[in-house]
């Protein structure tokens, strides 16, 4: 039977962009359904509040529908799922920044998939036998994904609600090849922390958040990969495939491993000038700094900079971060990206090797599998042409 999903009070005042007493407002008029939680909490019907948000903001339909038909013309590919600005990005119309206030990587894949039911009420998926530790985590988890249809006869299907089912499976599989660990239905940042030995509720937290931020950001390299093969109709698995392909590459996935290598040698404040001064002279970039999307800085690292400082995780890089900016800035004239605050994370909770990406990875699978629900349901295949420059016969 299907679950319906349920978000606490907290998550759903934020999906609305209102306060708790609006809410409670709202559930006594009828416009949302509530059942009791544990203890005396209520849980809020997730339907009714995606609903009553879609109906707020339903405004301005034909100018939108214009602006897309101008897009496609252009050759750019439409979505629904996420829009970027400079002040952060919205996860269908809702503020990824708000929903990483208390939201959970299995509540923002029920709002990116666009589910009705809670695909991720059902077991977790069987283990991979094959995988090993001395394997690399992203390479662990194209083997478990290769391996799904040893466990999945429907592993083929494009039925739109079987794979939000289908995902939710694939999800906890990834993830637990690239944590090295039993698959389990606790919570993505619960396991997490489990496979790290994190206690700290704080620093739990803020696994939970960077979950939330970084599930998807519109067009990048691997969502571009995703689409292409979604486009051939490939199936779930094999599409997650090519996302961890484009993902392994050093500018994208793994990149918050090059800002280790130079923050790894910051421990007070005289390392600051030192260790950036030697990469300005030598004429080299610094990682974590820069975007090809924002002009300032990322909102996404700025969500998690002011929510690490005000942590009171006992660290002393958290007292190094406003002078370490501000000195970057002034030597590279650039701001920094979600990769700095994933690398800070790494030293901070003193993260295992490779933890950054895994981090990142994990979350970001919900997001591949959104881009290919949506590109799914499209009927043509990707297919650019190239602008050729080279030798043209005589």
């Amino acid at each position: 039977m299907s679950e319906v999903i349920y978000l606490s009070a907290k998550e759903a005042a934020n999906e609305l962009g209102v306060r708790p007493a609006t809410l409670y407002a709202y559930v006594s008029r009828g416009l949302i359904r509530s059942v009791q939680g544990a203890g005396r909490t209520r849980l809020y019907d997730a339907s009714d509040v995606r609903f009553l948000r879609s109906r707020r903001a339903g405004e301005g339909t034909e100018e939108r529908e214009g602006q897309s038909r101008s897009a496609a013309a252009k050759g750019v590919l439409e979505t629904k799922l996420t829009l970027l600005t400079d002040e952060g990005h919205y996860y269908r119309g809702q503020s990824a920044l708000e929903l990483a206030r208390a939201g959970t990587l299995e509540s923002v894949a029920t709002l990116l998939w666009d589910c009705k039911n809670d695909p991720f009420a059902q077991p977790a998926p069987q283990a991979v036998g094959l995988l090993s530790e001395h394997q690399q985590p992203v390479e662990r988890a194209i083997i478990a994904l290769c391996c799904w249809p040893e466990q999945d006869t429907a592993a083929y299907t494009l039925s739109q609600e079987l794979l939000k089912q289908k995902g939710a499976s694939l999800t906890r599989l990834a993830a637990s090849a690239l944590l090295f660990q039993e698959p389990s239905t606790a919570p993505m940042h619960r396991q997490i922390a489990h496979a790290w030995g994190i206690h700290d509720e704080k620093a739990i937290d803020l696994i939970r958040a960077t979950l939330v931020l970084c599930a998807d950001h519109e067009l990048n390299t691997s969502a571009y990969a995703v689409r292409c093969a979604a486009s051939t109709r490939a199936p779930l698995h094999a599409v997650l495939i090519s996302g961890l392909g484009a993902f392994m590459g050093p500018r994208h996935g793994t990149n918050a491993e090059r800002v280790l290598s130079w923050l790894k040698h910051i421990h007070a404040r005289d390392d600051i000038e030192s260790v950036l001064q030697e990469r300005c002279m030598n004429g080299e970039y610094l990682p974590g700094l820069g975007h090809s999307v924002y002009g300032g800085p990322d909102p996404r690292g700025e969500f998690l900079l002011d929510m690490l400082m005000q942590s009171e995780l006992d660290h002393p890089l958290i007292e190094l971060i406003p002078p370490l900016l501000e000195r970057s800035r002034e030597l590279f004239g650039k701001h920094m990206n979600v990769d700095f605050p994933l690398a800070l994370l790494v030293q901070v909770l003193h993260l295992p090797k490779k933890s950054a990406g895994i981090l990142f990875g994990i979350s970001r699978i919900s997001g591949w599998i959104a881009q290919a629900l949506e590109q799914y349901q499209l009927q043509e295949q990707i297919r650019p042409r190239a602008a050729y420059v080279g030798i043209r016969p005589s």
